[in-house]
């Protein structure tokens, strides 16, 4: 075996490094829209598959629908790991091969069935609030168990749903990274395109898409929950370079 240095085109912002960073199994992050929730997490799953020890490591993003996964995750997908020698795609499939036997697929909530059986090393659920919670409590958590492989609930709230219900009761527990990320606080979007948004978008609405609020839709009622960050936290190392990778020489 030998070792070789793999540097992603891959630049996380801050608050993207936090994540990065954590040390959890478990991690939630509610965010606001073009926060690069989808990158982030694409770019994590390909790390955490490059330097996974165990044989043929296996990763899964997963979006509502099919055909959004294809949309959102599956260009992406390509263009942070085509530098990578020895890699190969199968877009039939939407999967992505690496030179150490590890892969990457996309896949649709809506298509339970297919998920069944496979078991996983690193997963991302991606706008969680409209996936239902038996997909994680029947399919995706069990395929996690027996090579104890780490998941990513993300998202921007939709009322009160799976996600809220996740978010509410893992907040303040320690085993679980938990981050909720405001427009009006990170600065990832421009200031005057958030106050073009609020003069367009109904103050529910635009509280929902840009400020994380877990609004009860049926009643108009809202429910603003705080996120808590450290500034040490956010003061972590840059993963610019993320993975020093284990490559057998016969497969590239």
């Amino acid at each position: 075996m030998v070792r070789q240095l793999i540097q992603l085109k891959y630049a996380p912002r801050p608050l993207q490094r936090d994540y990065h960073n954590r040390t959890e199994r478990w991690a939630i992050a509610v965010c606001h829209r073009r926060f690069g929730k989808t990158v982030m997490v694409l770019n994590d799953i390909v790390r955490d598959i490059l330097t996974c020890t165990k044989e043929s490591p296996r990763g899964a993003y997963i979006a509502p629908l099919y055909r959004q996964a294809k949309a959102v995750a599956w260009d992406y997908l390509q263009k942070f790991t085509r530098d990578i020698p020895g890699m190969s795609y199968n877009q039939a499939e939407l999967r992505a091969d690496f030179p150490n036997g590890g892969r990457i697929s996309l896949y649709g909530a809506d298509s339970p069935d297919s998920l069944r059986g496979i078991y996983l090393d690193a997963v991302a659920l991606d706008e969680y609030a409209q996936m239902s919670e038996r997909v994680w409590e029947e399919i995706i958590r069990p395929a996690l168990s027996d090579r104890r492989g780490r998941a990513t609930f993300i998202g921007t709230p939709m009322g009160h749903n799976a996600f809220f219900d996740l978010y509410d009761k893992y907040r303040n527990d320690p085993e679980w990274f938990v981050r909720l990320h405001k427009a009006s606080e990170t600065g990832y979007v421009d200031q005057a395109e958030l106050d073009d948004s609020r003069k367009q978008l109904s103050e529910e609405r635009y509280a929902q898409e840009f400020e994380c609020s877990w609004f009860r839709c049926a009643s108009g009622s809202s429910l603003n929950v705080a996120s808590s960050i450290s500034a040490a936290q956010i003061q972590a190392a840059a993963v610019t370079k993320l993975a020093e990778v284990p490559f057998s020489t016969s497969r590239l």
